[in-house]
Order: structure tokens, then sequence, then C-alpha cells
């Protein structure tokens, strides 16, 4: 087993960012299927928001294995703000607090690439 060093791991930014996406992820999709609903009586427009349900119901797993995780490597997020240009988000990993910012065109692609992984596994 490895020893858990106070410098944050690139395993530790990739959880503090997949948790910090995924609650964006279910925003999008909630506006996305209402969106949808006013078309809920075209055979596509149901099937796609079966898909956006099936993606949403396997969120939630996800955010809490993010969570249990991020418990057992002793990580926390202080705070997470949204501006005009992205997201800025402040975290504790062993004691040692840090920052990153994502732009909002990374965060689409991010999501982008979030919601492909997650369809293939579906």
């Amino acid at each position: 087993m490895s020893i858990m060093t106070n410098v944050e791991t690139d395993e530790d930014v990739q959880l503090i960012k997949e948790f910090t996406l995924f609650p964006i992820l279910l925003d999008m999709l909630a506006r996305d299927s209402e969106e949808l609903r006013v078309h809920k009586d075209k055979i596509i427009y149901g099937h796609i928001l079966f898909y956006l349900k099936e993606v949403e119901d396997a969120i939630y797993p996800e955010i809490q294995n993010i969570k249990s995780a991020m418990k057992e490597r002793d990580i926390r997020v202080l705070k997470t703000s949204t501006t005009a240009l992205g997201i800025n988000v402040e975290y504790k990993v062993r004691g040692y607090v840090h920052h990153f910012t994502m732009l909002r065109s990374l965060i689409k692609a991010e999501l982008m690439t979030t919601l492909m992984r997650m369809r293939r596994s579906l």
C-alpha cells in the first residue's frame, strides 16, 4: 500500500475535478430534460429523456464513490465559486490548501468526455 504524502497527486486533483463537475452535469441534465419534456409525445424525445435519466441515475453512485475516496485521502473542497470565465475551486489536501480554475471551454470539454464515457458504460 502506498504512503500518502502532503503533496497533492494527479489522482487527488482528478477527484476534486470530478467532484466539481458532476453537480454541473446534473444541473445541465435537469435543464435539458425540462426543455425536452415539451416534446415528450414524440418517440425520439422520449428515448432521449430515458437516456438522460439513466445518465442522471448513474451519476449519484459516482459522486458517492468520489466522496468516499476524498474522505479516505483527507481531501475537502472548501469553496467553489462560479465566474464569467469559469469555476474557481479552493480545496484542502492533507492539511494544505490549494486552488484551481477551470475555464468554461475546459468545463464543456470535460463534461462531454464524461458523458461519452458514461454512455459507453450504460
